[in-house]
């Protein structure tokens, strides 16, 4: 069946519970299922040490535009939903909002606000978040991230820490926390350094160096929710007609897709991932990956996957790479860069890699290096960095 409403997604899948409120853990581990089906059923996992238990796969709004396609994930079980401030320009928002009318009681309420470094000044940042809650229908989120932070310094800085501090104390979120695509093992032992922040959303994946897991785990033994994001490595360049559907053949193992989210969640370290969702497909992909086992054949698919398609195309920076930081004789980060390349050329959605490029602080946008005929920073992972720099020239000048 192909699933293409809301209707015929229902019909098969299971009619969840709404959210969830247990003891707080050092760990994440998974706590309980519920379903009809073997493919049918949401695993749910301690959130840091908020008190709360959500889906260990939440929904990841930033590209959603079908309201309907929230409803159902909501219906089924899914329980964590993460938006932010600056998607479709508050448009994103606006569709979780009309969501919430009716559904706000069943889910965790994620979103986030940037600051001053990406074009926001940090005197905006109070009214911010009320503008959010209006938006969302709502009077408060459940939790509220700092958004695209790279840097210790941004972690730490007592007047960003006062503003989230105060959206606390007027009621305007239960929790607070932090978001990073890069530099993630400095932002997160800052995190914790800080015994400020209460959770951190992580750029962390398949490619991820050994310092990203290990600073998930001391922030998570600290007593921080961890939520991954970007576990996906080219969605675009998915080969998703010839993908195993192991709901059909049970002999079967995940398809590479569903291997990739279940890389993450093997790490007990970590409370849930954020794939996003744009169809009913990909929401009854995601459903049917909770709970399963990660098993030798889907590691070997990856690594069959990461060889022979990824390593020529994919910038690790969303990974935890930080081999071009500080490189750039002109100051550009080039990770950023390639970042928004890859909403254009991994996610298929131009609108949404414009939109984040023109987030970019001053200091990275292509103007600057607009007179180099090659690129005078050399990818330690092979990436040409010329090619990429003259497509974004195409893409965004």
């Amino acid at each position: 069946m192909t699933l293409t409403n809301r209707r015929s997604f229902l019909k098969k899948a299971v009619v969840g519970g709404g959210l969830i409120a247990g003891a707080a853990g050092t760990f994440s581990r998974r706590i309980s299922a519920a379903g009809e089906t073997e493919f049918n059923r949401i695993a749910y996992r301690q959130l840091g040490s908020t008190g709360y238990i959500v889906s260990e796969i939440g929904f990841g709004a930033m590209n959603t535009r079908d309201a309907e396609l929230v409803h159902a994930a909501i219906d089924s079980g899914i329980n964590y939903l993460d938006t932010a401030h600056s998607y479709m320009n508050g448009v994103n928002e606006e569709i979780i909002g009309s969501v919430m009318k009716t559904k706000r009681d069943r889910v965790f309420l994620t979103t986030k606000i940037k600051f001053d470094n990406n074009g926001i000044d940090i005197k905006d940042m109070p009214g911010m978040l009320e503008k959010s809650v209006k938006r969302l229908q709502t009077d408060h989120v459940d939790l509220v991230l700092l958004h695209v932070t790279d840097r210790r310094e941004h972690i730490l800085r007592n007047d960003i820490m006062n503003i989230f501090q105060d959206y606390k104390k007027k009621g305007l979120t239960r929790f607070i926390g932090v978001s990073t695509h890069s530099n993630q093992a400095e932002v997160l032992n800052a995190a914790v350094e800080s015994k400020h922040w209460e959770a951190a959303l992580v750029g962390y994946n398949y490619y991820s160096p050994p310092n990203v897991p290990a600073a998930i785990k001391r922030a998570r033994e600290a007593g921080l929710a961890i939520i991954g994001m970007k576990n996906l490595l080219d969605t675009k360049s998915l080969p998703w007609k010839n993908l195993r559907d192991f709901r059909k053949n049970p002999s079967e193992t995940l398809n590479l897709k569903q291997a990739l989210i279940k890389w993450v969640l093997e790490d007990r370290y970590v409370d849930a991932t954020i794939p996003g969702m744009t169809s009913f497909e990909q929401l009854a992909d995601d459903i049917a990956v909770m709970g399963t086992k990660f098993t030798f054949d889907d590691n070997r698919s990856e690594r069959r996957y990461s060889f022979n398609t990824v390593d020529d195309g994919y910038c690790r920076g969303v990974a935890g790479c930080t081999g071009c930081r500080e490189k750039c004789p002109k100051g550009v980060q080039i990770h950023e860069i390639n970042r928004c390349l890859r909403y254009a050329y991994g996610y298929g959605d131009y609108g949404l890699a414009m939109e984040n490029y023109s987030s970019l602080p001053r200091s990275s946008r292509l103007d600057i290096c607009g007179d180099c005929d090659e690129c005078a920073v050399v990818c330690v992972n092979g990436l040409n960095l010329t090619d990429r720099i003259r497509k974004a020239h195409e893409l965004f000048i």
